[in-house]
Formats: C-alpha cells, sequence, structure tokens
C-alpha cells in the first residue's frame, strides 16, 4: 500500500514541478505601420493577408519583426515592399507610388506622323498607317499588308476620308471608327466597347479625337492634329496625327 500510495505522489510531485519550472506565456510584442500612397485607396496586405484598410491609415498591433507590405489598387500593379516593425513604434512609409498597368504606346511626338491623299501621290509619299509599330507605308508599298487605316481621296477632289485599310482595293486589314465627343486626345477617357454603331470611316476635317478597333483586337485613340497641301497638282493634301495604342488585347483604358 505505500508503494502504491509512494508511486502516486511522485507523478504529481513532477507535474507541480514541470508547471512551476515553465515561463508565464509571453505575447509576442507588436507594433504599428501607417503607410500613404499616390494614388490613395489602395488595398493593405500584410505577409500576404489582406487587412481591409486602405490608404492613408494605421495597420495597429502588427507582429515585431520584418513583415512583406503589398498594396493593391485597380489599374496599377501590386506594389511590395518590406517593413521593419519595432515594438510600441509606428513604423512610417509615405508616397509609395505605385504604376499603372495601362500598357500603352503613344505616337506622334516630335513629330507628329504625316500622311497623304492616295490620289495623284507618288510611292514615296505614304498614305498608310500601322497602327501598332506608328510606322506610315505606302498603300501599294511592300509593307501595304500591315496597313490599318489610310488617307482616302478621289479624282474628284471633293472626298478626303480617313478609312479602313479594308476599304482599299487589295488591303485585308479591317478597323473600326467611333467619334468621341472630346477634343483633348490626353483627357484621361477610356474607349467604349466596339460595337456595330462603329463606322469604317472619318472626315480628315473631323477635330474630336477618334477611338478605333484594329483587325488584331486592339483599341487605339487617335486625333488629327493638323492638316495642310491640297493647293493643286504636284502639293498632295496631308495630315498630322497622334495617337495612343493600347497594347493589351481587348483593353480599353487610356487613362
Amino acid at each position: 500500500m505505500k508503494k502504491l500510495i509512494l508511486l502516486l505522489v511522485i507523478p504529481l510531485v513532477m507535474l507541480i514541478t514541470s508547471c512551476d519550472s515553465d515561463d508565464p506565456f509571453t505575447p509576442t510584442p507588436t507594433g504599428n505601420i501607417y503607410l500613404t500612397s499616390i494614388p490613395a485607396g489602395a488595398e493593405i496586405w500584410i505577409d500576404g493577408s489582406n487587412t481591409f484598410n486602405t490608404t492613408p491609415d494605421t495597420i495597429n498591433d502588427v507582429d515585431q519583426g520584418v513583415r512583406s507590405v503589398t498594396l493593391k489598387l485597380q489599374d496599377y500593379n501590386d506594389t511590395t515592399f518590406s517593413v521593419t516593425v519595432s515594438e510600441n513604434q509606428t513604423s512610417v512609409v509615405t508616397n509609395i507610388v505605385l504604376v499603372s498597368d495601362i500598357n500603352t504606346t503613344f505616337y506622334g511626338t516630335s513629330p507628329s506622323v504625316r500622311i497623304y491623299e492616295t490620289y495623284g501621290t507618288s510611292a514615296s509619299l505614304p498614305s498608310g498607317l500601322d497602327l501598332s509599330s506608328g510606322m506610315a507605308y505606302g498603300v501599294s508599298s511592300p509593307e501595304a499588308n500591315l496597313v490599318d487605316i489610310y488617307f482616302y481621296s478621289d479624282a474628284s477632289g471633293f472626298s478626303y476620308l480617313i478609312q479602313s485599310a479594308d476599304l482599299h482595293t487589295g488591303l485585308i486589314r479591317k478597323t473600326d471608327f467611333f467619334i468621341s465627343s472630346g477634343t483633348n486626345l490626353f483627357d484621361g477617357e477610356d474607349s467604349p466597347a466596339r460595337n456595330s454603331t462603329w463606322t469604317n470611316k472619318i472626315n480628315d476635317t473631323e477635330n474630336n479625337y477618334v477611338f478605333l478597333y484594329d483587325h488584331d483586337g486592339h483599341y487605339s485613340k487617335f486625333k488629327i492634329v493638323t492638316r495642310g497641301g491640297g493647293s493643286g497638282p504636284g502639293d498632295p493634301s496631308w495630315v498630322d496625327v497622334q495617337w495612343y495604342y493600347n497594347n493589351i488585347i481587348l483593353d480599353q483604358r487610356f487613362n
């Protein structure tokens, strides 16, 4: 009987001793992170978890140590960086510049791209445009298969149009046009979705910018900026043009 009592007591003593020897629970030290971004309104993610806060804001009670912070905002690339958090301190990270994920190329700066009317002009005076490369080509040149739109004119001298390449004999690339209500090519307006109301040509006198939808499903934002020539034989009409070309298929954004 004494042996049984002794065997029961020993484990109990060991348990009490073990419990007494353990350190009490110590919470992980925490600090805070204050964040701002340009533009504001970005979601704040820490170590891969959404805090459900947006910039500018302070995230409280963040575990001490080096934390991975990601800012997420629609139309911008995710931006990730490290922040060191110290106990009872606020780490301040301000004016993080977010980079747009809109992928456009602008053509027609210094100088603008010039195209000439088709009637009565030589091959050295290009009438057509390859929207994707910003190059001007003749509609009868070896590169004519790259032409998306061209400056059409007829023998009467009364018809001057910027129109889809597939309207020219032997060319196949089709481009649709939508005339906007704006004149400022840099106003940040996005293109509407292409639909059956879009046309295949515009007058060369159009002053508003025009949205284009090309043969490959890319949108452009296009404007005639200068006009000249047309005084008589040997002086063909021409237009200088500028445009944004969206490099992502079916992407309508230009802001």
